[in-house]
């Protein structure tokens, strides 16, 4: 009688994992308060804007195609920008998995913190490891059934505010708070926020791990980042090996033991449950629960903390770890490289842009009063948040007079004057006239001169070339 063949899929086990106090713990907490409280908070933060625009510090704003960030207006100019941040980003986790494997997962994935998160939320209501297994063991009463209704009650609550943040970042936050309320906020508003609850729901109170052992894609290439001299959370075999749980055989003279009771009190911490003693594996997210388990139970015990701790595989084998490598070194390089050009394009970015497009046809035009005239078109972009009214010179051609198509406003010096509203785009046909005793043979290079007149130092010029017999 043939056997039936095995299945190659292992049905799925609710882990429990136990909330373990120390230095690591400390640490994801406050890494915690901090992310979550940027999110939640930056979309309710009041800036000064231009009327008509949301008194709002951070503002996307689809619409306008323009990002409001506190000072810094993105325009749709500066869409560039987001393909090198995007390269920034990439280099940074390269650099930090490099540097210290998935600290990033660890510390500050957005999974990793809805989740810690949620698993506070779960120990509230539910109790300790062994309080939340015999809870689910249980058969259902009323107490089981309100502990578990008033938990994913306030997950809701949660994944609502999730959603609700982010959709504050796409509008004026006190104003869309209230269309939710009153149900007349706009429908993509209504499904962004029904899709981000749904989700962080679901991502991090139900389904935890797997999202980062199945889901998630880094945790799959991150291996070819790594190397020997790659910061890892480690268990060092040849301080706990051989284990021995028994106090009477460990402190035995004649038996050899190593540091590890045998405790398992790292694999009942772990929240992707594996045993960190088994090697490294790509389940591992570099959290530290495990160290801090492994370092309370040693200081009951009196007993060195080294046997979990970040180290290397140099390190393991008893080599000094090199923090100055190549791959460190070109990361790091690199990432300065993107970061410093975004903050120098930031710095040095005019909120104005100028661009003359001279005619081709005709070249030049041969006037009756024998002045030379060329026709140029005009493109002004005015990225201030306000209003503003320019003049229009041109240096670099004696005897020359400008006119522009619909223009009919002058300063006292007879320069045009052109007024552009906020993010507003304006094309004018320009003329430029030189009159015949100035006449010389030959192109002359010549410059535009775009100038405010409510600050005549703040000036946008364009090179160009005034055409000749």
């Amino acid at each position: 009688m043939s056997e039936q063949p095995s299945s190659l899929y292992a049905d799925w086990k609710k882990i429990y994992p136990r909330y373990q106090t120390g230095f690591f713990r400390r640490l994801r907490w406050s890494l915690v308060a901090v992310f979550l409280g940027i999110y939640y908070l930056l979309p309710i933060i009041r800036w000064n804007r231009a009327e008509g625009l949301p008194d709002q510090a951070i503002l996307f704003d689809l619409p306008a195609r323009k990002f409001y960030m506190f000072d810094l207006v993105i325009w749709p100019q500066d869409i560039f920008l987001l393909a090198i941040m995007l390269i920034a980003a990439a280099l940074a986790l390269f650099f930090m998995t490099a540097l210290a494997g998935r600290i990033f997962c660890g510390y500050m994935c957005f999974q990793t913190v809805w989740t810690d998160l949620f698993l506070f939320v779960e120990k509230f209501f539910e109790g300790n490891r062994k309080q939340r297994i015999k809870l689910d063991s249980e058969a259902w009463s009323l107490r089981k059934l309100l502990i578990k209704v008033a938990k994913h009650f306030v997950w809701i609550l949660i994944g609502i505010a999730t959603g609700g943040a982010f959709v504050f970042y796409f509008a004026d936050a006190p104003t869309l708070f209230w269309q939710f309320l009153d149900g007349t906020a706009p429908g993509p508003a209504w499904f962004t926020l029904i899709f981000l609850t749904a989700t962080t729901y679901i991502m991090a109170g139900i389904a935890r791990e797997q999202v980062c052992i199945y889901m998630c894609p880094y945790a799959r290439f991150q291996g070819a980042m790594f190397d020997e001299d790659s910061l890892i959370v480690a268990y060092h075999p040849e301080l706990g090996e051989p284990r021995e749980s028994n106090r009477r055989v460990r402190e035995s003279s004649e038996t050899k033991t190593g540091l590890c009771i045998d405790c398992d009190a790292c694999v009942t911490v772990c929240p992707t449950g594996i045993d960190i003693r088994d090697g490294q594996q790509y389940e591992c997210i570099t959290c530290g629960a495990c160290i801090d388990a492994c370092n309370t139970v040693k200081d009951r015990m009196h007993m060195k903390n080294e046997l979990i701790r970040y180290t290397s595989m140099r390190e393991i084998e008893g080599k000094k770890t090199r923090w100055f490598r190549p791959r460190i070194l070109i990361y790091g390089t690199l990432l300065t490289i993107f970061l410093g050009g975004i903050a120098v394009y930031l710095a040095v970015k005019s909120p104005l842009s100028l661009n003359v497009i001279k005619h081709r046809q005709p070249i030049y035009i041969m006037q009756s009063d024998g002045s030379i005239q060329n026709n140029f078109t005009i493109r002004i972009l005015n990225m201030h948040t306000q209003a503003r009214t320019f003049s229009l010179e041109v240096e670099g051609l004696k005897n020359a007079s400008l006119s522009i198509v619909a223009v009919d406003d002058f300063d006292s010096e007879k320069r045009p004057l052109i007024t552009v509203d906020s993010g507003a785009v304006m094309t004018f046909t320009l003329y430029l006239k030189q009159a015949k005793n100035s006449v010389k043979s030959g192109s002359k290079d010549i410059t535009f001169l775009l100038r405010a007149t409510d600050n005549t130092d703040f000036t946008h010029s364009y090179d160009s070339k005034f055409m000749r017999p």
